[in-house]
């Protein structure tokens, strides 16, 4: 049995693992605690690290719960082989049917992809500029890989989104179903047809 300073194999694993850990709770704490010189400081590599796989919010509670839902739509050109002309996809919502399929079995890769996307739609409705322009690419990597497995036979020349927001009745409207309530659109122009490499599209949710 292989040992380093005096420990074992296993052991030293279990050693390494847990300062990985530590360390990653240390960030984590650090990235949840209010403004502060230090975090202020250190904000863009504390916010690099922990977005968007580790992002986490307090918005279930009080005094600013969750109040609207975010879906993403997406639709193609598509060339048809025979006349070369262009036609357009109706519009599909890419990300209703993963939601679903994460409710009903929780460890799975739409948890990982839906983040994704959600980080793509917060920074792509944002004022700044440039957070503005890496949503779209964050968004046009999704949505392209979804439409490419979707109409995986078709030429797929380019691809558009719309981010559709729904905002929660406020408490007197309660009783007011999701078809009652605005729906607000922020819609791309028409982009280039990018979806992930074929490695990472395995993993995506059909």
């Amino acid at each position: 049995m292989v040992k380093r300073f005096g420990i074992s194999g296993p052991l030293w694993w279990a050693v390494l693992l847990a300062v990985v850990l530590a360390i990653h709770f240390f960030i984590t704490f650090w990235y949840l605690t209010p403004n502060n010189p230090v975090k202020s400081k250190w904000w863009d590599r504390l916010y690099a690290y922990m977005d968007p796989l580790f992002t986490q919010n307090w918005q279930l509670f009080a005094p600013n719960p969750v109040s609207q839902h975010q879906d993403v739509w997406a639709k193609a050109r598509v060339k048809d082989p025979a006349t070369g002309q262009l036609r357009e996809t109706d519009w599909k919502n890419i990300t209703r049917p993963m939601i679903r399929d994460k409710q009903s079995q929780r460890i799975s890769s739409e948890g990982r992809v839906l983040r994704q996307i959600s980080v793509g739609a917060r920074h792509f409705r944002g004022d700044d500029p440039k957070e503005k322009q890496k949503g779209e690419w964050i968004l046009q990597r999704s949505v392209s890989t979804a439409l490419g497995l979707t109409f995986s036979d078709s030429d797929i020349q380019q691809v558009k989104f719309r981010v559709v927001t729904n905002l929660f009745p406020r408490f007197q409207d309660r009783r007011k179903g999701d078809d009652e309530t605005p729906l607000y659109f922020h819609e791309s122009g028409w982009l280039e047809f990018l979806p992930v490499g074929p490695a990472a599209a395995k993993e995506w949710p059909e």
